[in-house]
């Protein structure tokens, strides 16, 4: 999902397209809840040009609204943004967990931060594993790439034999803390061998300067 961010400061009239859109969600961010008819007048627009924005916001799932009873007239709808619509705007998670690590590190020692980050490996395995059981070493790798797209991951699965497949990571959602931590990258091999029960060899890492994280799954045993 694209990310969006408009100063505070900035105007709100004489826009139309992808900046209405945007300004929009401005608007809706910081002022809501607020009625077609408050959007129409802010945008400088039609009430009818604001609406068919905030029905494909509707569709995408970024704007929510309510009816609002008043003691005269009809009721009228407010909207506002949904949490999914917090994605929009930019975060500083990453920042912010490097920074603590760091500060673990300087405080504790390196090992401990090794050892957070283990366990981080352990608990994610234990949650996808349950998820393969019972399966092929080919399901088990896809509904492990399945597992992985969904905490934030872009993977691949390549085709392979029987015995060994190929995942591809082209984004990583930890890259800024895998920079500065590589057990990060070593979690990620440990995350994937416990939860499929397999071997795992990694080929190289965004972490690394490489265009991707490249992965080797193979069922233990097998011929390289």
């Amino acid at each position: 999902m694209p990310r969006l961010w408009q100063n505070a400061a900035m105007k709100t009239s004489g826009i139309s397209g992808k900046d209405t859109r945007e300004k929009i969600v401005f608007l809706l961010k910081t002022r809501a809840p607020l009625s077609v008819e408050e959007l129409a007048t802010e945008l400088a627009t039609s009430g009818v040009n604001v609406r068919r924005y905030l029905e494909a916001l509707e569709r995408d799932g970024l704007v929510e609204s309510t009816l609002k009873r008043r003691e005269r007239g009809r009721p009228v709808h407010l909207y506002r943004l949904t949490e999914r619509a917090d994605e929009l705007f930019p975060h500083a998670y990453d920042v912010l967990s490097v920074e603590i690590l760091q500060q673990i590190e300087q405080r504790f020692g390196r090992d401990v931060v090794t050892s957070i980050l283990q366990g981080r490996a352990d608990t994610l395995a234990a949650k996808i594993k349950p998820r393969l059981q019972g399966k092929t070493l080919r399901k088990r790798v896809e509904e492990f790439a399945r597992a992985l797209e969904e905490m934030g991951y872009l993977v691949r699965v390549e085709n392979g034999t029987p015995d060994s497949y190929v995942v591809v990571m082209h984004h990583c959602p930890v890259l800024l803390i895998a920079r500065d931590f590589p057990e990060v990258c070593d979690g990620d091999c440990l995350i994937a061998s416990q939860s499929l029960d397999a071997e795992v060899i990694r080929q190289c890492a965004l972490s690394e300067g490489a265009s991707c994280c490249r992965f080797i799954i193979r069922r233990p045993g097998a011929e390289a």
